[in-house]
């Protein structure tokens, strides 16, 4: 994805090569003589949105290639190149969906009773490292995008808080059925959600910063450390995670009101810290349901020995993301400028292959301008501009 985005020469053949192993993978997974897993369960028919996701992705990219401009094709083209771009960004979402589900499967959790609390703990946690990972690339290679459009991370982040906070107030209870502790602690977090969200929105108009996105993280946080448990060891690790968590909110608070700078684009290490505590909050959530702390007690490993190594995940993922947007900007040669945008620096191998017609369709036509987030500037030829 990143090479394509960047219009790398190498987009197609790494492409090429990631289809090889994900056939390799399908024969594989069908042929061997092993564990035969429920047709019902979520991680096989699950494979086949990402099939058909791969094969459409491989399918619209070779006939992008094919330069097919004439009559109809000529007029279907854009569409089809906007499609391949979208669902160029969707699949490595798609593919950690799998890879998640996978593990589920392995294990053989979440089933019958535990279904619910699974869902709540993966889906929270992989949200708090999805917002964690768009932090960093609002903190890297955002900030035109923002600007172009007079919003701040803060007015977006507002809206998804309300959203998010509406489905909780109407679905965390089952209607029809008494209520219990777990209802009304999820249901009264809704609620103050998507009433501080609309908070959020007010404050945050016309590009300006705001911390309620993160004053309601601090408190998400306080809510789960005092959240009813049904696991002896559960207490702890949600604690932990409190802490994390609350951690994410204050340094977010500290970075909005003492580190930045309007017009300033050189990244801070403190700046790091929010989207770094929040991927480590979202991993130890999703590692922190009833079945799979009930393994541990069975297994005699400690909560702390336990955390340690979920928290090498979450160092891994920002480890993983970092190093992808960092390999963009330096494929695309992306520098922040001091005018609020981004200066395209083309180095000469990318110009060399551009001229080759090596560059990617994965974004755009071979046609296309670059993104008018960049202001390229002018190269020499020969001495001369």
């Amino acid at each position: 994805m990143v090479l394509g985005l960047a219009k790398n020469k190498w987009h197609v053949p790494v492409q090429i090569l990631g289809t090889t192993f994900f056939i390799i993978g399908y024969f594989l997974a069908h042929a061997h003589n092993g564990r035969n897993y429920e047709p019902h369960i979520a991680h096989r028919w699950f494979a086949d949105i990402v099939i058909t996701a791969v094969v459409v992705q491989l399918g619209v990219g070779a006939y992008l290639k094919c330069h097919l401009e004439r009559g109809l094709l000529g007029r279907i083209r854009p569409v089809l190149v906007k499609a391949h771009k979208i669902l160029g960004a969707f699949i490595p979402v798609i593919g950690y969906v799998q890879i998640v589900l996978g593990v589920i499967a392995v294990l053989g959790f979440c089933y019958a009773d535990h279904t619910g609390q699974c869902l709540a703990h993966f889906i929270m946690g992989s949200s708090f490292m999805a917002y964690g990972i768009l932090l960093l690339l609002s903190l890297r290679v955002g900030a035109p995008w923002l600007l172009r459009r007079n919003k701040s991370q803060e007015w977006y982040d507002s809206w998804v808080i309300t959203l998010w906070g509406i489905v909780n107030t109407f679905t965390e209870h089952r209607w029809g059925s008494a209520w219990n502790h777990g209802d009304y602690q999820h249901t009264s977090m809704g609620i103050i959600w998507w009433m501080a969200g609309m908070v959020g929105i007010v404050l945050s108009r016309n590009g300006k910063r705001s911390v309620i996105p993160s004053v309601i993280i601090i408190l998400t946080a306080v809510a789960f450390q005092g959240h009813a448990q049904h696991v002896a060891n559960s207490g702890a690790i949600h604690s932990y995670f409190g802490y994390l968590l609350m951690a994410g909110g204050l340094s977010r608070i500290i970075e909005i009101c003492f580190v930045w700078k309007e017009g300033d684009f050189s990244v801070s290490p403190w700046q790091y810290l929010p989207p770094l505590n929040l991927i480590l909050a979202g991993v130890l959530f999703m590692g922190s349901t009833e079945e799979q702390l009930g393994y541990l007690a069975v297994i005699d490993v400690d909560i702390s020995s336990y955390s340690n190594a979920i928290l090498s995940l979450g160092f891994v993922m920002f480890f993983a993301a970092v190093l992808l947007i960092t390999l963009w900007e330096n494929l695309t040669g992306y520098v922040p400028s001091l005018d609020n945008t981004y200066t395209e620096v083309r180095n000469p191998v990318t110009e060399e292959s551009l001229m080759q017609g090596s560059d990617s369709t994965f974004l755009e036509d071979d046609d296309d301008d670059y993104d008018n987030d960049a202001v390229p500037l002018k190269t020499t030829v020969n001495g001369r501009f």
